[in-house]
């Protein structure tokens, strides 16, 4: 990830004029209790039965569902990381990079809706736990829909007073202690209620025709991808955020584990969901239920942070558009409304509590298991393409004009190199520059990308030259580029280079010209543009007889299609570099002499004036 690219890891810069005031503030630890807090909610306790569906073939499941999540998760991270020097916000913003609006509009209203909808499943399950555990007492009258009321109160306070992620940690500490308190009275009641047992009930190696279920079970129970964004743009040292949640997933799929095997070894083909249901009755057991009601209640806070920080975003709502006050205001306001809005579906909304999980693990697994494949640097879309190929490819088409000519006795190269500033330095920031004495290169697209591919081409000369005692073929350097390029769209961890690279030569072989995109593929050509005026530039080099110019008629028509390529319109200020291999400049690249340079402008500009004349002689 290019998190070096970022300055300071403090301090990052956001896509939005309306990015929030980030404060990294949580500790790799943090990150930790934040992780598993989120995860391990009471998907951990139909895990045994999860085993009844799939058999012990469930334990590798577990193992494969956390090491999917864990992947994902962290290629999820680096597609925040995809553009040198910015860090995009949210999992939409993901989505708005590889697949447009449409994408974001997508993959958000799945993330709100799973989101949302576990809340609500959440009050409404710590309320019926709840009016269960104080039955018997002087408040066991008020009923489930009082207690749902009030867990969506005790949920609202901790949203209010939390902005946010850091200031819910010591909710994500006491979340994991609860659920570590839970698994160690469900594992030990377990294997004491083993040895009380007559018959070991049966159990299977697998049952193929409930595999899908079984699997469907175990992947639900590692959801949490969705607050990953807001977690990593937390921490103090985001460089550690693989660590923390690998170390996280790992303790969850060992205490996922370790409930399964013990309900399912213990139980059998008779286990029941929840595990609850199959434990001896007990205060150990109503411990138990409480510390899970605990923990889908202090799971809530940290849960909505990724719906409400992202939709704050966009509506304008932080300290600095609106100061501290008032930020504060807009913020409960409308995290009150959504609350009531949640609230409201959990007391009122008819089978509330058994739609929105079938939903909701739609939701959850496409966003969380299917969609981060997608959205990856590296890995192909359902129709063929690499989405970040094509950006690079933007970038390229969104820079000066560049071409390349190969014409009978040489190679000419021209650039349309655009001024964004009266300020700088004439020929300064060349692009055009020297990879070998008889080899020439002209790019289009990121100076940067271009100084680093420039630098290897040179290093790749000198390596055949030191080896082989001779200049190297231009075939065989354009070769090795474009495998170098190519290496760049392979792996999740880096980015394609944003530029196109035309290279010129002269060799035994008599002129030579390549153009390497940033896929990596590497074409011989007689006649190549690149930028933002490629299309008009091809269709001029196209009426050219370029078997048979000259160098010197090449130098001018060169001059001619760049002037004719740009566009007044858009970029006023701009200069041509021209260079050359042939005869004259003794086979080796050199750019042409200032003498030829003013000639050949001369001629661009006289041929520009010469077509408006035409165009108005056409118009009267």
């Amino acid at each position: 990830m290019h998190y070096g690219s970022l300055g300071n890891e403090n301090s990052p810069r956001y896509t939005s004029d309306s990015a929030p005031e980030v404060q990294r503030l949580s500790s790799t630890t943090e990150t930790f209790f934040h992780i598993v807090c989120i995860t391990a909610g009471t998907g951990i306790l139909q895990l045994p039965y999860a085993l009844k569906t799939g058999g012990w073939a469930g334990l590798a499941f577990i193992a494969l569902a956390g090491a999917v999540s864990a992947y994902t998760g962290k290629i999820l991270i680096q597609c925040l990381y995809y553009k040198h020097g910015v860090r995009l916000q949210s999992y939409s913003d993901v989505a708005k990079a590889a697949f447009g609006s449409r994408g974001r509009l997508i993959v958000r209203s799945l993330k709100d809706f799973n989101l949302l909808g576990v809340v609500g499943i959440y009050i409404i399950l710590a309320g019926i736990s709840i009016d269960s555990l104080v039955i018997g007492t002087p408040v066991g009258q008020l009923g489930e829909q009082f207690w749902i009321a009030m867990s969506a109160f005790a949920v609202w306070i901790a949203i209010v007073a939390a902005r946010q992620i850091h200031d819910v940690f010591v909710l994500s500490v006491f979340g994991t202690l609860t659920t570590v308190v839970m698994v160690v009275i469900v594992v030990w009641l377990g294997i004491g209620d083993s040895g009380l047992i007559d018959t070991r009930p049966p159990t299977k190696l697998i049952n193929i025709r409930t595999t899908p279920i079984s699997l469907a079970s175990i992947c639900f129970s590692f959801g949490g991808n969705l607050n990953w964004p807001e977690l990593e743009a937390s921490m103090k040292s985001p460089k550690k955020w693989s660590k923390a949640l690998s170390l996280a997933t790992a303790f969850i799929a060992f205490i996922y584990a370790s409930v399964a095997a013990v309900g399912y070894g213990v139980y059998g083909d008779n286990v029941r969901s929840p595990i609850f249901l199959s434990l001896p009755p007990g205060i150990a057991v109503v411990t138990a239920k409480a510390m899970i009601t605990a923990h889908v209640l202090l799971a809530c806070p940290i849960l909505l942070t990724a719906v409400f920080m992202e939709a704050e975003r966009d509506l304008g709502i932080s300290a600095g558009a609106l100061g501290a006050t008032k930020e504060w205001l807009y913020r409960a306001a409308f995290r009150t409304v959504l609350m009531l809005a949640i609230t409201f579906a959990a007391l009122f909304v008819s089978d509330f509590s058994k739609v929105v999980p079938i939903l909701g693990a739609i939701a959850a697994s496409m966003v969380v298991f299917v969609i981060p494949y997608d959205l990856s640097v590296s890995t192909y879309s359902p129709d063929g393409r690499v989405f970040q190929v094509e950006y690079a490819q933007k970038a390229v088409d969104n820079s000066g004009t560049a071409i390349g000519l190969r014409v009978k006795d040489g190679v000419v190269l021209a650039v349309e190199k655009i001024k964004h500033s009266r300020l700088l330095v004439p020929n300064s920031n060349k692009r055009i520059m020297t990879a070998d004495k008889n080899i020439g290169i002209a790019t289009a697209g990121w100076m940067s990308d271009t100084r680093h591919l420039v630098k290897r081409a040179r290093d790749e000369a000198h390596s055949y030259n030191s080896v082989y005692k001779s200049p190297i073929p231009a075939k065989i350097i354009a070769e090795r580029m474009g495998m170098y390029v190519q290496a760049y769209t392979l792996y999740s961890a880096v980015r394609p280079f944003g530029v196109s690279t035309i290279m010129a030569s002269i060799d035994k072989d008599g002129p030579q010209l390549y153009m390497i995109e940033p896929s990596g593929q590497y074409v011989g050509y007689r006649g190549c543009a690149a930028g933002k005026g490629k299309q008009v530039a091809k269709t001029e080099i196209e009426k050219l007889n370029l078997e048979e110019l000259t160098v010197r008629e090449a130098v001018k028509e060169a001059a001619r299609i760049i002037y004719t390529a740009h566009d007044d319109t858009k970029d006023k200020l701009f200069e041509l570099e021209l260079s050359w291999i042939c005869d004259e400049s003794n086979g080796l690249h050199a750019h042409v002499p200032q003498s030829v340079l003013d000639e050949a402008i001369e001629y661009a500009e006289r041929a520009l004036d010469d077509d408006d004349d035409e165009m108005e002689e056409d118009d009267e």
